[in-house]
């Protein structure tokens, strides 16, 4: 997403797609002009503004009713329908026949196309299906509720991507009725049963327009290596199952995307039978105004968050101590994150965990024991240190999945904590070693 969790994604991705990084975006591969081995059709793609003869016109009013024919190929299918060097992708094949459209450069369109054994990897299914089931809430629409008590730790769903959208595409693409038209004809292009699961997040009236659901669930991953300096390849990625689960600041379930581009979904709070399931679409950490004011923005109803950490019911005072509470919590994690700081203490770190654990943080409690471990083993508090760096990786299997970095980082912390690098770190950079 846009305010999170992509240094995982990036670190996946990049390995990846090893394979694949050139020194000369001259050097890559040429386009394919006689097929491949396969069998499929491959068409260069002019790089200027083009739409091909096998589009129509997009109605303005009903873009899910937008009439297109399917591509000439079942697999990847590169189009001649284009805006700028933003062009349309497809692979109807892709994970069982789900498929996805792309709307980026050539240079990205293949390392997603190479990358493919790893995207077909994705489950696309709910893992406990008896255990969630959808429902309908007043003021909120559909969602997603616990059909019994979970625990943390239950994985709930796994989703591939049916979209990726190059974020610069919405700044290169100045006119928004260019960008309206390439979005909704990709989407068009997905397999009919994909893109009936698609439209459902066009609200009750069907014209919710492709960019404002991108927007409105802003899940990033970053493809990697790029050639040129300042440039990047990260893209919006569209879920569409995902809709179902609403924003809450201090959510239920914690989420990540795994290294085949799926959306991985885990409950991080025990949820009661009837209770709904929620993740977080905006940064929990940012002031209630800020998150209040995205909510209204991009929500399909247009309203303010509402959820308790946003209200607290109309009760004034909690929402002045939550919001305290906030403030204090960001104030000593920059403490923590400052190795050379002097005025980290036992203390410090107790009263920094007994925040999340207030502020009902738990889908975001990762980071806090990597900071909790590795700052508890600065001071030489070895058992403290151990104690979370355990709970740090099981933290990260929630957050990140079991095969994450971070998580292999905690693993090897967890394992030799007097051996580690950060084993008495501050006491003997102030000389205070025991002897």
């Amino acid at each position: 997403m846009a305010w999170g969790q992509l240094s995982l994604t990036r670190a996946l991705i990049l390995g990846l797609l090893a394979q694949v990084a050139v020194a000369d975006p001259a050097a890559a591969d040429p386009v394919p002009s006689e097929g491949s081995a396969d069998g499929l059709v491959y068409e260069a793609i002019e790089k200027t503004q083009i739409y091909a003869d096998n589009t129509t016109a997009a109605p303005t009013d009903t873009p899910a009713a937008t009439t297109i024919q399917a591509p000439p190929v079942e697999g990847w299918w590169e189009s001649k329908i284009c805006a700028k060097n933003y062009c349309i992708y497809t692979n109807r094949k892709l994970v069982n026949g789900r498929g996805i459209a792309l709307v980026t450069r050539y240079e990205e369109y293949l390392k997603v196309e190479r990358t493919e054994n790893h995207i077909n990897k994705a489950d696309n299914k709910y893992y406990l299906p008896d255990a969630v089931s959808e429902t309908f809430i007043i003021d909120k629409g559909p969602a997603l509720a616990a059909a019994k008590p979970l625990r943390r730790g239950k994985q709930i769903m796994s989703w591939s991507p049916v979209l990726l959208v190059h974020k610069d595409f919405f700044d290169d693409i100045v006119k928004k009725a260019d960008r309206k038209r390439l979005l909704e004809t990709a989407v068009s292009f997905l397999p009919p049963a994909t893109l009936e699961t698609f439209n459902k997040q066009r609200g009750d009236d069907g014209k919710r327009s492709v960019e404002a659901i991108l927007r409105a669930a802003p899940f990033e991953v970053d493809l990697g290596y790029v050639a040129k300096p300042g440039d990047h390849a990260k893209h919006y990625a569209n879920y569409p199952e995902v809709s179902i689960l609403r924003h809450d600041c201090r959510p239920n379930m914690a989420f990540h995307i795994d290294d085949s581009l799926a959306f991985v979904a885990t409950v991080a709070r025990r949820a009661a039978e009837g209770e709904e399931l929620t993740i977080a679409y905006v940064d929990p950490f940012a002031p209630r105004a800020e998150r209040q004011s995205w909510v209204q923005r991009h929500s399909p109803l247009g309203k303010p968050c509402a959820c308790e950490a946003c209200t607290a019911r109309g009760n004034t005072a909690a929402l002045k101590a939550s919001d305290d509470r906030v403030t204090e919590l960001l104030a000593i994690q920059a403490e923590l994150k400052n190795h050379e700081s002097r005025r980290v203490t036992e203390a410090l770190i107790d009263r920094y965990l007994e925040l999340f654990d207030q502020e009902r943080l738990q889908a975001k409690l990762f980071n806090a024991y990597e900071l909790a471990a590795t700052n508890y083993n600065y001071i030489g508090l070895d058992v403290k240190a151990k104690k979370y760096a355990d709970l740090a990786v099981q933290a990260g299997i929630v957050e990140e999945g079991v095969n994450a970095n971070d998580v292999i980082a905690m693993r090897i912390m967890a394992s030799d904590i007097r051996g580690h690098y950060t084993y008495q770190y501050t006491l003997k950079r102030l000389g205070k070693v025991p002897k």
